[in-house]
């Protein structure tokens, strides 16, 4: 009987004893299990101009970059902090600049300006130093900085000469310095790579180049037909002429601002030139009779004429005429006795006081130009206009190209522009006096 209770008692001992280690290993086993998860938090890397996001059960910054498989060196700065579980590690790379102040030196930096890297590495400038870049410049990878005595040189570009005091170096060097842009076909009168010296003059010329639209007149011509049906010493415009007017585009090269060259680009006729006709009268007058009768019959058939051109020709009818022979009414109503009258376009000419004309007279007003292969010089003429416009008695001593192509009959004389220009072009008659 004892026995037997001896036996129970160490069977159940031993269920208690299995159910306890059971109950044990599964709160070791939960504890593990949280204390993993609580170590597995985020690691974001910022590197080379990218971010990575990373797990990682450390925070020692090496660790987190080895197992992110980034490789750093000595000089690359590393800084991390760590934020609501997050861990953020920066990595700066470093990189070369160079300095050179007689001697070109190679310096380790992860940033910075230009003045910092001299301040750091105890680099000496003096005020007859000139550093370029200049102190506030961003370091770069590979920069070089030159460190060196004034050299001064006198430019010339955008209409101004200075003198500027600059780094030795070459003349591109130099046009860097002063912040001087040059263009895709601008000069410089020195060689880009020529070492700048002192008193060294650097010529920058500004080439251009700019297209420029115009328009214009183009003259008419003048055609002469004979008519029998006008009396001879007549003419008559018989269609008026009228300018075309074209459109150029001209391209014009423009040094320092002045225009050196100009092509033609293109040209088009936008308005044709109405050629002028002018009849020229071939009828002959009838012949007079020494008799009375015969002359009554042809002073009546010379009235009857004379109506016959007026009413053919009232453009050349700006003074009265005697209906009896080749006699005209002047301004001051004294009749003036005419051997031809031409008729057609007057135009006006000015020129100094004392310039000699194709005759060799010195100009005046009363002196006129003319053709004078129809007129010849020294003749004696008055001219009026179909308007009204009375230029007056006038002397033909001067020629010109308008009056040999015939675009004018007459080209009279003023002492000043405005004179000219008032009186334009006109449909003139010019009276050749006997």
């Amino acid at each position: 009987m004892f026995i037997m209770n001896t036996m129970s008692e160490n069977k159940t001992r031993a269920v208690f004893i299995r159910g306890m280690l059971i109950l044990l290993m599964s709160v070791i086993f939960l504890t593990s299990a949280f204390s993993v998860a609580a170590l597995n938090r985020t690691a974001v890397i910022n590197v080379d101009g990218k971010t990575l996001n990373v797990g990682t059960i450390t925070s020692d910054t090496d660790e987190i970059l080895k197992n992110a498989d980034i490789s750093v060196s000595e000089y690359d700065k590393i800084s991390s902090f760590e934020q609501d579980g997050v861990i953020t590690v920066n990595v700066i790379r470093a990189f070369p600049v160079y300095v050179d102040n007689g001697t070109k030196r190679k310096y380790i930096v992860t940033g910075g300006t230009v003045g910092q890297l001299l301040k750091n590495e105890k680099i000496a400038v003096t005020e007859n130093n000139v550093v370029f870049p200049d102190e506030k410049t961003v370091l770069k990878k590979d920069m070089t900085v030159k460190i060196s005595e004034y050299r001064t040189v006198e430019i010339t570009a955008d209409g101004k000469t200075e003198n500027k005091s600059v780094p030795l170096g070459n003349v591109k060097e130099t046009l860097e310095y002063l912040n001087i842009k040059l263009g895709k076909n601008d000069t410089v009168s020195c060689g880009m790579y020529d070492l700048v010296k002192n008193g060294m003059q650097i010529k920058i010329t500004r080439i251009n180049s700019k297209s420029v639209t115009s328009t214009g007149e183009i003259p008419f011509e003048t055609e002469e037909e004979y008519s029998d049906k006008l009396a001879e010493g007549k003419t008559k415009v018989k269609t008026k002429g009228v300018n075309g007017e074209y459109k150029s585009v001209v391209k014009q090269e423009i040094s320092d601002g002045e225009v050196v060259s100009e092509e033609c680009v293109s040209y088009e006729v936008t308005k044709e030139p109405v050629n002028e006709v002018v009849l020229i009268g071939t009828k002959k007058k009838s012949e007079k009779s020494d008799s009375n009768k015969s002359a009554e019959k042809n002073k009546s058939e010379d009235e009857i004429e004379d109506k016959n051109d007026a009413e053919e020709d009232n453009t050349s009818a700006s003074v009265q005429t005697s209906s009896n022979g080749n006699v005209f009414y002047d301004a001051n109503g004294t009749a003036v006795s005419y051997s031809t009258v031409y008729h057609g376009s007057g135009t006006a000419y000015y020129a100094p006081a004392g310039s000699l004309t194709a005759s060799g007279n010195e100009v005046y007003v009363g002196g006129v130009a003319v053709n004078p292969d129809i007129i010849p010089y020294g003749t004696r003429l008055y001219i009026v206009a179909d308007d009204g416009f009375v230029y007056g008695y006038a002397t033909a001593i001067d020629t010109g190209g308008a009056l040999y192509d015939g675009s004018a009959i007459v080209d009279v004389f003023y002492f000043t522009y405005d004179e000219c220009v008032q009186f334009g072009r006109r449909d003139v008659s010019v009276y050749v006096l006997d």
